[in-house]
């Protein structure tokens, strides 16, 4: 049972094909003997609202998007399957991000068996998640059809993690609210926004200030704030730097991503928590999920991998921190606090 409200619909025929764009005016011409059939997951993550699945067919279709408060972000996420869009003389690969605007009209032939996600996101969103990159503040830039290609191999990891989290959010099985399903939906965007920032090809860009410098400034913003309230987004905009920029200062400083950096600082602030909690007022599941971790397993895998131990070990152990006032070590740690 999922942690999050979801709708699981049946494609049987032609006429379910439309649920793919809902709303959407389409048409769907069969082309060959095999009846179209799929499953198509249906999710309301706050702001964003999520259609993934798969669909079997061999079918020349065509839809029009006609939401005007809304903007598709469409990712194929399978290589088997043949997607081929006819307005664009092009087949869809694996990983690409294909932006339909309020007015666009989809055009199509599907062959074969395609996994898929569908994200339907409002251009303010966009707008604040884009940071640095993309145009930042054009709104334009949005409203238009567009289509992304990053190299290769990127590609392949984009596709990868959607499908992850896809799978990640189905199988959930707490409540994903407040700050985590701001981490959920954060991780959705960004899966697409590197494949729209890559696309431009940009490898050759470098930033003024050194990848230490750009470290240095990341930890001077981020200290003092919310580490569950601190998405890549956030850092790009507020510090004007780009994606690609902001990825290459990390991996070079630190030899890891700025996103996983940002995890990290999670984990050792729930592990802050748990050490100063009474194990009968606090449960690991909602400290997990006050700092935004959205999938638990994920969650206590990396705990025990950065600490040596489990979450629920670290709330039970006895620590001097956790001990009565009335001890040494309490009246230690208090004056260490007040010092």
């Amino acid at each position: 049972m999922s942690g999050l409200p979801l709708e699981t619909v049946r494609i049987d025929g032609v006429e379910d094909v439309h649920r793919l764009l809902d709303g959407a005016s389409s048409t769907c011409v069969p082309l060959g003997s095999g009846v179209p059939h799929g499953t198509l997951l249906l999710g309301s993550l706050g702001d964003i609202f999520l259609r993934a699945g798969e669909l079997s067919m061999d079918v020349r279709g065509t839809a029009a998007f006609e939401d005007e408060s809304r903007i598709l972000l469409d990712m194929k996420l399978d290589s088997e399957s043949r997607l081929f869009s006819l307005r664009s003389g092009r087949d869809v690969l694996a990983g690409d991000v294909y932006v339909v605007c309020p007015g666009d009209v989809v055009d199509y032939r599907l062959t074969g068996n395609m996994s898929f996600a569908i994200l339907s996101v409002t251009a303010d969103l966009l707008l604040r998640q884009a940071g640095e990159d993309a145009p930042r503040c054009d709104i334009e830039f949005w409203n238009q059809r567009r289509w992304f290609r990053a190299p290769p191999a990127t590609r392949a990891l984009i596709a990868t993690s959607v499908q992850r989290i896809v799978s990640d959010i189905v199988h959930a099985d707490s409540p994903i609210t407040g700050a985590a399903l701001g981490q959920l939906q954060a991780e959705l965007i960004e899966a697409f926004m590197w494949g729209i920032m890559l696309h431009e090809n940009k490898s050759s860009e470098r930033h003024a200030l050194s990848g230490a410098a750009i470290v240095r400034r990341v930890d001077e913003w981020v200290d003092g704030r919310a580490p569950e309230t601190i998405h890549i987004g956030d850092l790009c905009r507020e510090l004007h730097l780009s994606r690609r920029t902001l990825q290459r200062a990390f991996t070079e400083t630190l030899g890891i991503g700025p996103a996983r950096y940002l995890a990290n600082r999670r984990l050792i602030a729930v592990r802050a928590e748990l050490r100063r909690a009474d194990p009968s007022e606090m449960r690991v599941t909602d400290t997990a999920t006050k700092y935004g971790f959205w999938q638990l397993g994920r969650f206590a895998r990396d705990y025990r991998v950065m600490f040596g131990e489990c979450p629920s070990e670290t709330l039970n152990r006895p620590m001097p921190e956790k001990r009565g006032r009335g001890t040494h070590s309490g009246r230690a740690a208090d004056l260490a606090q007040t010092a």
